[in-house]
């Protein structure tokens, strides 16, 4: 089987539930007889905006139910009490970045938009339809982020050292090759992240072990840890990567495919830690309990990833969606599921990072790509 660039086949991901917001996040959302808020009924109508935070209502005002019909309810009853604007039990929302995030996705039901704050994982907005905090999805060439960060930690890389991309790499008959044709005999590993090169990484899976991406995704960006909570009564999904079964199925975890599951909160935190270097678990509501990583990424590997995603960003994949506009790094993704292809981008500008899915996407430039983009220009550069 041939497996074009960012368009890979992989284990079939599905979308898991979506669990219910509690009444502690109330103020965080509308009233459902308005049709709005972070996850909506299952019954609601695509255009009603399913799952997505109502730009109608500040997400961080206190929201009050309207009074019961009962007879002993009076007008004097008092009103509910409104929810802490900072401290223990507070939303992490950023109005504006909430409004920008719900302006971005405007009424794509397929798209799910999660930014945090890369100094301490607040979720400063979040649009989560569909797979936004629970999906199970590959996260396709995003995830060479966690790969590089590997490939650079064990030194088997360095980002201005070469590391040619050929047409094509054949793993047991399997073969993997790059989008239009792409070779680049005298690239280097900088260039070969930045035009997302599969060939490149799959032709180094022989200078890891089987383990080696599941050991290092959980000591450094705290996955397959099944402990973080998110918010009172949200559910979420940590992120699985488990060890590779086989060489093929190595191959296929080098550009984000075979049975990692991953969704927008999680590529959102991992753009967060590699170019910080320091895992913070995501929240939505401050005071949680959160998980911490045994580890933080040598400063090196979080300087030369920070820096090959602004390459992606202004001379790679991504260049033609941020052209223009300064002080972003980015990773492009298109994922194969099944028959289906789902659109994936993540990037960063000044402390906010972001992940964006769509459903059936194209590919992720051209259909998460305009949404990060127009997400981001409410983000100053740093």
């Amino acid at each position: 089987m041939t497996v074009p660039l960012e368009r890979r086949r992989g284990t079939r991901g599905g979308i898991s539930r979506r669990t219910p917001l509690h009444a502690a996040l109330a103020a965080w959302t509308c009233v459902a007889a308005a049709g709005c808020g972070l996850l909506s009924d299952d019954n609601a109508s695509p255009d009603a905006g399913a799952g997505s935070v109502s730009a109608s209502a500040s997400p961080t005002a206190p929201v009050s139910a309207a009074p019961s019909a009962s007879p002993s309810t009076t007008a004097s009853a008092a009103p509910s009490s409104p929810a802490p604007t900072s401290g223990p039990g507070s939303s992490t929302l950023v109005p504006a970045l909430q409004t920008a995030a719900e302006r971005a996705v405007g009424q794509n039901a397929a798209a799910s938009l999660i930014a945090l704050d890369m100094r301490n994982g607040e979720i400063v907005s979040t649009v989560h339809r569909q797979a936004g905090m629970s999906g199970a999805i590959a996260p396709g060439s995003t995830f060479k982020i966690v790969t590089s960060a590997l490939l650079l930690s064990k030194g088997v890389v360095t980002p201005d050292g070469r590391t040619p991309c050929p047409a094509n790499s054949t793993v047991n008959g399997q073969n993997f090759h790059n989008v239009h044709g792409m070779v680049m005999p005298d690239a280097t590993f900088r260039q070969d992240f930045a035009h997302s090169c599969n060939t490149a990484l799959i032709d180094l899976r022989g200078r890891i072990t089987n383990s080696d991406l599941s050991e290092f995704s959980t000591k450094y960006f705290g996955l397959n840890s099944d402990a973080w909570k998110v918010g009172t009564g949200q559910g979420s999904v940590d992120g699985v990567v488990p060890p590779a079964t086989s060489e093929n199925d190595k191959a296929a975890q080098m550009i984000g495919q075979g049975a990692l599951k991953m969704n927008p909160l999680t590529m959102a935190s991992v753009v967060a830690t590699a170019v910080t270097g320091t895992f913070h678990q995501p929240v939505l509501e401050r005071g949680m309990t959160v998980h911490k990583a045994s580890a933080t990424l040598p400063v090196s590997v979080s300087k030369a990833i920070k820096s090959m995603m602004i390459d992606c960003a202004t001379t790679g994949s991504a260049k033609d969606v941020f052209r223009g506009m300064p002080g972003v790094g980015a990773k492009t993704g298109t994922a194969e599921v099944g028959d289906a292809t789902n659109g994936w981008m993540v990037a960063f500008r000044g402390n906010i990072a972001v992940a964006v899915y769509v459903e059936g996407g194209t590919s992720g430039s051209s259909a998460a790509g305009p949404i990060i983009r127009d997400f981001l220009s409410a983000v100053p550069a740093a």
